[in-house]
C-alpha cells in the first residue's frame, strides 16, 4: 500500500492510479451522501469525466457552498492532481443557478478543461443520473446484461463518467496531499429549537443528542420533536423522539433536520435558511464518544485491529480492510478506550483532543 503521508502537489500528480486508488482504499474514503459507495472502486477504472456534484438539492444546505469558499485552494490542487493520475480529459463543477454568485471565485480558474455549469435549482430524484442528463444530454442505463444472463443497474462509468460530491472531493485531497483518513463529517443543523444553520464538522460516529447539545438545542425539553438524517427529500430516521433513544453520525449525514413528530420532512421542501455566519464550527475532541461501524451498506466489515479495553489515538487505523467485496480502512475519530466491539461497531469512550491542540500536532508535523 501507498504510504498515508504528506505529499505536495508534484508528488501526488506522480503517484501511479494504483497507488491513488490504494490510499482512497485505506483512508476509509466513501461517498460522503447517499448510499456510502466505496469511492476508490470508481477509480479502478478511469472514464474521461469527472463531474463534481456541488448541487446540495436537499432545501436549506450550505455545506456545500461554505466548504468550496473555505478549502477553494484544496480543491483545486484536487482537481489538477486527479487529472493527471486519471488522465481526465473534463473536470466539472455542477452548481445550481441560484449559487452561480456564490461560486463566481472558480470562474477565473476555468481554462477548457475545468468548468463550472449550472442546473436547474430543484431536487432530483436519483441525482447523479439526473445531474449527468442534464449537462451532458447522455441517458445512464436502468441496467447494464452481461453475456452470461446477469445484470445490475446502471452506474455513471457506463457512459464514461465518474461523479463524485464536494466532500468525497475534500476527503480524497486530505488523503493524497495530507495523509489524513476520514474521520469526520460535515453536516448541516436547521429546523425546528435551532435558531439559525450551522455547519459543522463532526468526528464520524458522535452521538446525535450530544451534537445537538452541543448546537444549542435544549435537548431534554424537546421531546415533541423526530430528528431526520438528511433533508426533507432524501433521509433516514436518526432520533423518532429526541431525548427518547439515539443515533449516530455516518459519513453518508449530510445534516440533522429537527422536524414535530408525526410531521412528514417534504413538508419542510420550502424551508430557507441564511449563510452560517460562523462558517463551520468544528466539533473534533468536543464529544464524549464514538461509535464507529467497520462495515456499511456496500461494505464488507474491515477487520478489527483493536480490542476491548485498548487505548486508542485520534486518527489511528483500528479497522483493516479485508479482500472480500468492498472493504475499506476504518480510524479512530476520537481518542479514547475502547469500550465495546459488538455486531460490527467500535465504541470509542472518552473524547478526543482538542481542535487547538489538533491543530498544533497538524503544524508541528507539517514543520518536521
Amino acid at each position: 500500500m501507498a504510504e498515508m503521508k504528506q505529499r505536495s502537489l508534484e508528488e501526488v500528480k506522480a503517484l501511479s492510479q494504483e497507488d491513488a486508488v490504494e490510499i482512497m482504499r485505506h483512508a476509509g474514503i466513501v461517498g460522503a451522501g447517499g448510499g456510502g459507495f466505496p469511492t476508490y472502486f470508481k477509480y479502478k477504472n478511469p472514464q474521461p469525466h469527472l463531474i463534481i456534484n456541488a448541487n446540495e438539492s436537499e432545501p436549506g444546505y450550505w455545506s456545500d457552498k461554505v466548504m468550496h469558499k473555505h478549502y477553494l485552494d484544496d480543491f483545486l490542487q484536487v482537481y489538477e492532481a486527479l487529472q493527471a493520475i486519471f488522465g481526465f480529459e473534463q473536470v466539472t463543477m455542477c452548481i445550481h443557478e441560484k449559487d452561480r454568485e456564490w461560486y463566481e471565485p472558480y470562474a477565473e480558474h476555468t481554462d477548457g478543461v475545468h468548468d463550472v455549469r449550472c442546473v436547474p435549482d430543484k431536487y432530483a430524484l436519483g441525482e447523479e443520473k439526473a445531474l449527468i442528463k442534464e449537462i451532458t444530454d447522455t441517458k445512464v442505463p436502468r441496467k447494464v446484461e452481461f453475456d452470461d444472463g446477469s445484470d445490475r443497474p446502471g452506474m455513471p462509468l457506463d457512459v464514461g463518467i465518474i461523479v463524485n460530491n464536494s466532500e468525497t472531493l475534500l476527503n480524497i485531497y486530505r488523503a493524497l496531499f495530507l495523509g489524513k483518513p476520514v474521520t469526520t463529517k460535515f453536516l448541516n443543523v436547521y429546523g425546528e429549537a435551532v435558531d439559525r444553520l450551522k455547519v459543522y464538522e463532526v468526528p464520524i460516529g458522535a452521538s446525535m443528542t450530544e451534537v445537538l447539545e452541543l448546537s444549542g438545542a435544549d435537548v431534554r425539553n424537546s421531546g415533541h420533536l423526530t430528528v431526520i438524517d438528511g433533508g426533507p427529500y432524501l433521509n433516514e430516521m436518526g432520533i423518532e423522539e429526541l431525548g427518547n433513544g439515539d443515533g449516530y453520525v455516518r459519513q453518508a449525514t449530510n445534516a440533522l433536520l429537527l422536524i414535530p413528530k408525526d410531521t412528514k420532512s417534504n413538508d419542510y421542501a420550502d424551508v430557507d435558511t441564511e449563510p452560517p455566519e460562523e462558517g463551520i464550527v468544528s466539533l473534533v475532541g468536543e464529544v464524549s464518544g464514538v461509535h464507529l461501524p467497520l462495515g456499511g451498506r456496500y461494505l464488507e466489515p474491515a477487520e478489527a485491529l483493536v480490542s476491548e479495553g485498548d487505548r486508542v489515538e485520534y486518527e489511528q487505523k483500528i479497522g483493516e480492510p479485508v479482500d472480500e467485496g468492498f472493504s475499506v480502512g476504518v480510524w479512530a475519530s476520537s481518542e479514547g478506550t475502547i469500550s465495546s466491539i459488538e455486531d460490527g461497531i467500535v465504541a470509542i469512550s472518552g473524547g478526543g483532543p482538542s481542535q487547538p491542540e489538533a491543530e498544533r500536532e497538524a503544524e508541528a508535523e507539517a514543520a518536521r
